[in-house]
């Protein structure tokens, strides 16, 4: 007969058997701490938001129509200071297409370069896939150049308007292929105002007076807020 005691013991006994092995505080895995130098790398596909400038007598075009979209290309380099927090630098250089083209006699081009700093918190670390989320500021420069070539005479006529960046919202997903190496989607929306303008024109064997170049700069008195909206794929490389 079984007595209470031995029943205790068995059940006991079985409830130990049943249940999980837990690890030892050594071998529980912990976040890894990837402190460190990183270098990233994004190509993305970019859209214009808002105007360039505000105006007394009339609302000014807006930025899509006269820039139908830029190819951001983009390095950064900056150092985690944990597995989630990161401050860095960036410079990011960009093809803009016009929204209309350009007569057959004469060459349109745009072109947008930015740079500035950003931080971000990075969630989920130690796990393949961490999303994150960023914040950042910088300076913007957009310019336009049109070029023509008649008899024997080249002119070139450049604008450009230059301001800060004072708010770059982003978000996106690494994926860690390794230690070293993640890859991964962006989206990216970073509003700015254009403070100053500026205008060049060059003209070259003219007749008589030969070469002419001039340029000048000047402040932009009805300001706006205008964006871009951005997204694409991130490459990132940590030391």
């Amino acid at each position: 007969m079984t007595t209470p005691r031995t029943l205790w013991k068995l059940t006991t006994l079985s409830l130990m058997l049943s249940a999980p092995a837990f690890a030892s505080a050594d071998e529980v895995e912990q976040p890894q701490e990837d402190g460190g130098f990183a270098l990233g790398l994004r190509a993305g596909y970019g859209v214009p938001l808002g105007h360039a400038a505000g105006s007394e007598l009339g609302e000014t075009p807006k930025m899509s129509e006269v820039f139908k979209s830029a190819i951001p290309l983009q390095v950064e380099a900056g150092y985690f200071f944990n597995s989630n927090v990161y401050l860095g630098a960036h410079f990011q250089y960009a093809p803009v297409l016009l929204a209309e083209d350009c007569e057959s006699d004469v060459s349109c081009s745009a072109d947008q370069m930015r740079f500035g700093i950003n931080a971000s918190y990075h969630f989920r670390a130690g796990e393949k896939l961490r999303p994150w989320m960023g914040l950042g500021i910088g300076y913007e420069m957009l310019n336009l150049k049109v070029s023509s070539s008649e008899a024997g005479v080249e002119a070139t006529i450049g604008t450009g308007v230059r301001g800060i960046e004072f708010a770059a919202l982003q978000a996106g997903a690494d994926y860690r292929i390794n230690d070293t190496f993640s890859i991964g989607p962006y989206l990216s929306l970073a509003a700015g105002v254009y403070q100053s303008s500026t205008s060049s024109r060059e003209m070259k064997n003219v007749p008589i007076i030969g070469d002419v170049s001039e340029s000048e700069s000047e402040s932009i008195d009805n300001k706006t807020v205008h964006a871009w909206l951005s997204g694409g794929v991130r490459a990132q490389f940590r030391f």
